[in-house]
Order: structure tokens, then C-alpha cells, then sequence
């Protein structure tokens, strides 16, 4: 398992990195570290920023890649089981039983709040971005980040 999550936080590397040379700007110039995902991977990865990784510094940084990718695997699931109509999207009445927004009560936010392309549903990154806003937060050290 733990090799599956790793070549998935791998290939989602890859995914993004693709994606942002089909951004490049036509000028040629370099895509900047937050355009451009394998750069800003690197930059954060390298902790002492000396411009080279570490083992130390690459295993932690694959930590938190493997990390990562258990995150959105265990969304993936938990959107595939809220999606009960089974058409790629969470829409109104899948919004209203989700557990997040009935612990939020009347102060739940709309499900338009979260719907960037006003599809009227939520797709996975749109629901991912709702979990990040509603969830709560960890205790501790990364408290308030």
C-alpha cells in the first residue's frame, strides 16, 4: 500500500508538472517556483534552502508526499460514497447530509460558496476545498497555519 501512495504523490508531481509547462509563457522566460510545481516541491523540500536535497531533507519531503496522497485517496473514497447518485458530483441534497455542514448548522456555508464553475454540484476539488474550510483544525504545533 504505502508503494502505491508514494507513485501516486509521484505521479501527481507529474500531473502538475505537465500542467505547468502548458502554462509556460510564450516569452521563454522561467515559470516561477509557484507556477511551477516542481520547483515550489523543491524550494519546500529543501529546508535549509542550499539549493540541494539531503536525504534527510527528501525523506521528509517524500514523508509528506506519501502523506498527502493517503490524504486524497481517503477523499477520493469518502466522495465516491457521498456522491450516492453516482454522477461525479455532490450536488444540493448530498451537500445538506454531509457531516461537516450539519455540525456547522445554520452557519453552514452554501454549497455556491464552494461551486467555482456554478455547476450547481461539487466536484472532487471543489470538495476538497470545502473539507479544508469546514474541517477542523489540528491542535497542536500547526495549529493557526
Amino acid at each position: 500500500m504505502t508503494r502505491h501512495l508514494a507513485i501516486a504523490a509521484f505521479a501527481l508531481l507529474l500531473c502538475q508538472s505537465a500542467q505547468a509547462q502548458q502554462n509556460k509563457p510564450a516569452t521563454g522566460q522561467p515559470v516561477s517556483a509557484s507556477a511551477d510545481p516542481v520547483a515550489g516541491t523543491f524550494k519546500a523540500w529543501d529546508r535549509n534552502g542550499d539549493g540541494q536535497l539531503s536525504l534527510v531533507e527528501f525523506r521528509a519531503g517524500w514523508q509528506r508526499a506519501q502523506a498527502l496522497a493517503k490524504t486524497q485517496a481517503a477523499l477520493a473514497q469518502q466522495f465516491a460514497a457521498i456522491d450516492v447518485n453516482h454522477d461525479r458530483g455532490i450536488d444540493a441534497e448530498e451537500y445538506r447530509n454531509l457531516v461537516l455542514v450539519k455540525n456547522a448548522g445554520k452557519d453552514a456555508p452554501p454549497l455556491a460558496r464552494f461551486d467555482a464553475d456554478a455547476s450547481g454540484k461539487l466536484g472532487f476539488a471543489e470538495y476538497v476545498r470545502l473539507v479544508e474550510a469546514l474541517a477542523p483544525k489540528p491542535a497542536g504545533r500547526d495549529a493557526g497555519k
